[in-house]
Formats: structure tokens, C-alpha cells, sequence
């Protein structure tokens, strides 16, 4: 539907540039999710766990961002506008390679290819929406059943889905845990 065929008490109000700039520096702004309860022993045996299975070497715990040179290519903001936050070689922790890996998951549109999903905030997510939707295409319920999808025989993660499979399962809670907690 056209602009200009939209009902009137259906149009928004146009933005101004005013209101454009607020809302650009509050979208910078915005706080990456945070960790809760890192100091709980069950988390940190969690974590011991994730590392040690191989979790991390997809869902990679840390990354430094770099320069922070925005630009915008519609031309809005200038390079260096003063008015944009910025926010240069900050360590974040989004438990994520952001690569595309083979996972081979049954009915996946994507020919098994699946970009590793941050983890970071995913335990805030039944808090905040009521669901825990889970993977990079929604499709588990829980962090078990998400951890379950990687395991296909072709899967890059088969050998890790194994290890989590053998644990015991107060260390398969404790991982669950630490999933919830970054």
C-alpha cells in the first residue's frame, strides 16, 4: 500500500531530524544484556563445562569491537558526527563466533548452515517476551532441546552434543544454567 493510500488516523507522524538524532543516540546507547549471578558455583561450573566440551569454540565468550567509525550510507550523519556516541575497543561478551557453521538440522531451509546465535541475554528472553525461543531460527523451546538440534551425525557439533549427553545430570544443569545466566 502506497503512502498516500493509507488512511489518515492510520499515518504516523513524520519524524523530524530532531527526533531522528534522539533516537540514533539512544539506539547506540543501548546497554549490551547483562550477566546475572556469574558468582553462583553452579554457574561457574556451568561455565567450566561449556568450555570444556567445546561450546566455546563456536560460542565464543569474548571479542573487542573496534574503531567505531560510523558511517551512514543515506547520508544523514556525516563521518564523525558529533552528536553519535561512540563507543571504540570495548570488550563485549556475546558468546558468539557469528559464523556460519554445519549443523544439519532436519527441515532447516538454509542446507544445514546455521550463524552461531550469541548467547549473551538468551537467559532474559522468557522474562521479557514470555518465551524462550532459541537457535538461530527459533525453532527450541529450551537451551536443552536447542543443544539437542546440533547433534545430527554431519553436525560440526555432534562430538560436543555427545559430551553434553554423557554428563551427569547436575553438570547438564549446571551448563543449562550458565546458559541462562550470560
Amino acid at each position: 500500500m502506497m503512502n498516500d493510500q493509507i488512511p489518515a488516523e492510520m499515518k504516523l507522524p513524520e519524524m523530524k531530524d530532531e527526533d531522528y538524532v534522539n533516537f540514533m543516540v539512544w539506539h547506540r546507547g543501548l546497554a549490551v544484556p547483562a550477566a546475572r549471578n556469574m558468582d553462583d558455583p553452579e554457574v561457574q561450573r556451568g561455565k567450566e563445562l561449556f568450555n570444556q566440551m567445546g561450546c566455546a569454540y563456536c560460542h565464543r565468550p569474548s571479542w573487542q569491537t573496534g574503531d567505531d567509525m560510523f558511517t551512514d550510507p543515506a547520508g544523514f550523519f556525516a563521518d564523525g558526527d558529533p552528536r553519535l556516541p561512540r563507543y571504540p575497543n570495548q570488550k563485549i561478551w556475546p558468546y558468539s563466533d557469528y559464523i556460519q557453521h554445519k549443523l544439519h538440522m532436519e527441515n532447516d531451509i538454509r542446507t544445514g548452515w546455521c550463524r552461531t546465535t550469541p548467547l549473551w541475554g538468551r537467559g532474559l528472553s522468557a522474562i521479557c517476551t514470555g518465551r524462550s525461543d532459541r537457535l538461530h531460527d527459533c525453532r527450541a523451546q529450551t537451551v536443552i532441546e536447542a543443544i539437542m538440534w546440533h547433534g545430527n551425525a554431519q553436525s560440526d557439533a555432534r562430538r560436543t552434543v555427545e559430551k553434553f549427553r554423557e554428563l551427569p545430570k547436575k553438570d547438564r544443569d549446571a551448563v543449562v544454567k550458565f546458559i541462562d545466566a550470560i
